[in-house]
């Protein structure tokens, strides 16, 4: 703990100036981190641009595409912000946790920075100038097969309403990369909802090899690329305020999309 002090001084500060959240334990992290910063600099060797856009201090969202049959993106977003020498700052990253059965990973994931979707908690989490970061292809993002890949699945709007009702500044992430490091090759229907979880997923490593093997991943680069701020006019009406998160919401997609198709052609060019 005292070498994750000594190196992420600034990030420890932050945060042990701010609440602990749905139970957010520095020391967790501490732990992870040497595993975190294996798979960030050794193993997919990620690649982050466009950090200092991010306001340093203040609320802002992260708004991120999903890949792999796990949320590497998001312990990657997690790990290269608190570890960016300018400006680290701590990310709160909201997702559906209700379909994990299993106490201790629930646990284990709010202590690293993992928080249950609301809308309420969202906007708990930005009256107090936090980040939040959602990736809102939600499940289908996670299970589409590799046939698919970076192709982006529709956003769910709603995800983004608590930030328009807020004003608060949105940021789009594409990541380049993850959708190879753990190809899907089948996603198992029936079985996923016989066992009452989300999908079932097949790769070259889950379910076939022990865990922790079967979490494996193959090391592909990763290019990691926080887009310019998105504005939008802010209203006090209701129908107006949904109309420009509909129309954010395609524009995020479209956005991440195309910077996802630019990484591609620039890869096979090189």
């Amino acid at each position: 703990m005292s070498h994750f002090v000594a190196t992420y001084r600034d990030f420890v500060r932050q945060t042990v100036k701010s609440d602990r959240y749905w139970g957010f334990d520095v020391r967790v992290l501490a732990r992870l981190e040497p595993f975190l910063s294996f798979l960030y600099f050794d193993w997919w060797k990620v690649k982050f641009d466009g950090l200092d856009r991010l306001p340093k201090t203040g609320p802002a969202v992260i708004v991120g595409n999903q890949g792999s049959v796990l949320p590497w993106q998001a312990l990657m977003l997690i790990y290269g912000m608190m570890s960016n020498s300018k400006s680290p700052r701590r990310v709160h990253i909201m997702c559906d946790l209700d379909w994990i059965d299993d106490e201790r990973l629930n646990a284990f994931l709010l202590e690293i920075g993992f928080v249950p979707w609301s809308s309420a908690s969202m906007k708990r989490l930005l009256s107090r100038g936090e980040i939040v970061a959602i990736f809102p292809e939600g499940i289908a993002g996670l299970s589409k097969p590799f046939s698919q890949r970076y192709r982006l699945q529709e956003f769910d709007w709603t995800r983004l309403l608590p930030a328009i009702e807020e004003g608060v500044k949105i940021f789009p992430l594409a990541s380049l990369g993850c959708d190879e490091a753990v190809p899907l090759m089948a996603n198992l229907g029936s079985l996923a909802k016989f066992l009452k979880i989300p999908y079932f997923p097949v790769s070259p490593f889950f379910p076939f090899f022990p865990f922790p093997l079967n979490l494996a991943s193959r090391p592909i680069p990763w290019k990691m690329h926080l887009l310019k701020e998105m504005k939008y006019e802010t209203s006090s009406d209701r129908d107006e305020i949904e109309d420009t998160t509909t129309a954010m919401s395609r524009r995020l997609e479209g956005e991440i999309q195309a910077e996802l198709n630019r990484g591609l052609r620039h890869r096979y060019k090189s």
